[in-house]
């Protein structure tokens, strides 16, 4: 039995998020059809769940299997994957390696338009603002987030889940069509990418000010900051191992 690494790309648009589920549509789902086709002993491993209608181009899963995995192999398994789900890379890896126990960095992007430049036919793929942002305030306000804190105010709660992480990059950069807002972390809870946007957000429009956010990272309130924004503009982008 071998472990094979496997990159794979997708549109999460039309799927209920990766992780798989009973008579929904998943990532994880469609793949292990596919997959299933060729063989029925393996066991698969992912980097991390997306939530439904989030995008990712760098998903990182690991199969163990005596399934012989080739070009051949890659090439059947993209066919029937069709034009949402395609695998961009493979190699033979060691058999202790496990695709989320042992990335140490994961990288998302997020991408978001406002009323100055509004493109419909990137809305399957960014967040069509319809209000005016401020590239020196998202800034200001991302810095906050960089470091060790308590993300319990910026995430969906869960209460076996230690609330700590470390974010390495929180950014914006303005592109000729559109915000691009990078964050790095070693891991991330449940929303937390989105629910962390989403507040920038209403930072920009005076929802929330920089000293409720701060006091949030050192000491979070039972209450989230529930700002969420939509799942279509967030990428899985990079896992490091």
């Amino acid at each position: 039995m071998k472990n094979y690494k496997l990159i794979i790309s997708y549109d999460g648009t039309d799927f209920h998020g990766f992780q798989i589920q009973k008579e929904k549509k998943t990532v994880q789902g469609e793949f292990q059809k596919a997959l299933e086709i060729f063989t029925e002993k393996y066991e698969l491993n992912y980097s991390g769940r997306t939530d439904a209608g989030v995008h990712a181009k760098g998903q990182v899963i690991n199969i163990k299997t005596e399934l012989v995995i080739n070009d051949k192999t890659i090439n059947s398994l993209n066919k029937i994957l069709g034009s949402k789900i395609s695998i961009n890379s493979f190699k033979t890896i060691n058999d202790s390696f496990h695709a989320r126990f042992d990335a140490f960095e994961r990288t998302y992007k997020y991408f978001v338009s406002d009323i100055n430049q509004q493109y419909p036919y990137l809305g399957s793929q960014s967040y069509i603002y319809p209000k005016k942002l401020d590239i020196k305030k998202l800034n200001y306000l991302s810095q906050l987030f960089v470091g060790e804190h308590n993300f319990s105010a910026f995430s969906k709660k869960d209460v076996n889940k230690n609330p700590n992480r470390k974010i390495y990059k929180s950014n914006w950069i303005k592109k000729r069509d559109f915000f691009e807002y990078t964050i790095t972390g070693n891991s991330f809870l449940r929303n937390m990418v989105r629910n962390i946007v989403g507040v920038q957000i209403a930072y920009c429009e005076n929802k929330v000010s920089s000293d409720e956010v701060s006091k949030n990272l050192i000491n979070p309130k039972n209450a989230r900051l529930n700002y969420l924004a939509p799942p279509n503009g967030l990428v899985l982008w990079n896992v490091k191992y």
